[in-house]
């Protein structure tokens, strides 16, 4: 018998999506579905509704619809690729940028990530049946989505204001780019790129503008050592710290100590 408590396994489908010609879609009514749905053509056309936006797909073209999106084909034309599910549940990184709005993301891939992308798909759509597999290539295939997305400035908003919250709080280490990246389901090329849009100046620039101040105030304010100092910001090299220290603030941290204790 069936036991209704019983764990099921996320969701993870893909189909081809290959037409001859011209072929308009039955009239059904938009579907409202639970998980992620997502189309991806390699050439052909396809016009998709979403409530009342319309979007029209070419060869080259992701587009991922989030959970409880209604939306429908009216027609394809001539198409290669493939169409899909899957559930949340299903994601290694579900805090991925591209994952976290709640509209449709349609996503131009380009010419020099197309070959990549294009053989990601078709390892994806093989490794269908196996679910470990499967999970990670559709992981590097959101990440590659994430190098071609050029995000709303809400979703862009979003992960420069959490960004710049997490570089500055002295309640938690400051962290390498990467580990910042990893932290909000992007590459360290496309945070430093959604911050300098924002802000005038990179990730980078932030975390070592973050170190300095932090630097200058436990120095000043404290009676850590330097080498304590150099840990607490996150450079465990006491001769690295000297060194980046001297080139933003002009002295050594043990001459910015002494000054400060005079």
């Amino acid at each position: 018998m069936h036991n209704p408590h019983q764990h099921q396994s996320p969701t993870f489908v893909i189909h081809p999506l290959n037409t001859n010609g011209y072929v308009v879609a039955p009239p059904i009514p938009q579907a409202v579905r639970q998980s992620y749905s997502f189309l991806y053509l390699k050439k052909g056309e396809v016009l998709v509704e979403m409530g009342d936006d319309s979007c029209l797909l070419d060869g080259g073209t992701f587009l991922l619809i989030p959970p409880r999106m209604p939306y429908g084909v009216k027609w394809y034309d001539s198409t290669e690729g493939y169409m899909g599910g899957f559930d949340e549940d299903f994601l290694l990184n579900p805090s991925n940028e591209i994952l976290l709005t709640k509209h449709f993301v349609k996503v131009k891939i380009a010419d020099e990530n197309a070959d990549l992308f294009r053989a990601t798909m078709e390892k994806l759509f093989h490794s269908s049946l196996q679910p470990h597999t499967a999970q990670l290539t559709l992981d590097f295939v959101i990440s590659l989505l994430s190098e071609d997305y050029t995000a709303d400035d809400e979703i862009s908003n979003k992960v420069v204001s959490k960004f710049v919250d997490d570089v500055f709080d002295r309640s938690q280490p400051i962290l390498p780019i990467a580990d910042y990246a990893a932290r909000y389901g992007v590459t360290p090329n496309h945070l430093n790129k959604v911050v300098r849009t924002k802000t005038g100046k990179t990730a980078s620039d932030w975390v070592r503008i973050s170190r300095v101040n932090y630097a200058k105030y436990l120095l000043h304010e404290t009676n850590l050592s330097i080498v304590e100092v150099a840990e607490r910001v996150g450079m465990l090299d006491q001769s690295y710290f000297a060194r980046f220290f001297r080139q933003y603030v002009g002295v050594t941290p043990s001459a910015y100590k002494a000054q400060a204790n005079r």
